[in-house]
């Protein structure tokens, strides 16, 4: 059964940290008679994107994420700027990581990755007819670009190899979408 009650009353905010990327805050919360806290990372909005280069083959990108201390294989992605829509963000991101402008976007999906202590929401894209327009990384992005062929990366993804979140869901609706994965 779904839950169906009312939202907890937010109290308070204390703002606990404010970092580069995200700020943490403490949201003082009542429910009827109980009251409680939780500690919440705010971080903005994203659009992330799996990009096609023909029906076999998409971009992906090997990207140092210092939270891990390794490079990962990921869809590319990033924040949306203020008042940017979503898919003004993935077109950017995608022309900023990998130098491919989509003629096409399709969404695939909106979804919250930690619900459990963040704000983030991401905005999962499927973008084809790309053309070249040359990458322009963000000075602190460290990012190899690779064309893949669409089924290894989905393999990889199946097999537990590529472990980034939003990679896995962006991979696999993908793959729903294209009818590869058994479940139409």
């Amino acid at each position: 059964m779904w839950c169906t009650g009312d939202v907890p009353k937010v109290l308070e905010e204390q703002v606990l940290f404010r970092g580069l990327r995200f700020d943490v805050i403490r949201r003082h919360y009542e429910y009827g008679s109980r009251r409680f806290a939780r500690d919440v990372v705010v971080f903005p909005e994203s659009s992330v994107v799996v990009p096609f280069v023909n029906d076999n083959e998409i971009i992906v990108i090997r990207q140092f994420r210092a939270p891990m201390g390794e490079y990962i294989v990921e869809v590319p992605a990033g924040v949306l700027d203020k008042g940017e829509s979503p898919e003004d963000a993935a077109r950017r991101e995608l022309v900023e990581e990998t130098g491919f402008y989509p003629r096409k976007l399709t969404r695939l999906a909106t979804v919250y990755p930690v619900p459990g202590y963040s704000t983030e929401v991401m905005h999962i894209f499927e973008a084809e007819g790309l053309e070249f327009k040359g990458a322009k990384p963000e000075p602190h992005e460290l990012i190899e670009v690779t064309r893949v062929p669409f089924r290894e990366v989905l393999l990889k993804v199946l097999g537990g190899e590529i472990r980034d979140a939003k990679t896995v869901i962006g991979v696999l609706l993908a793959g729903y979408r294209r009818g590869l994965l058994g479940l139409r």
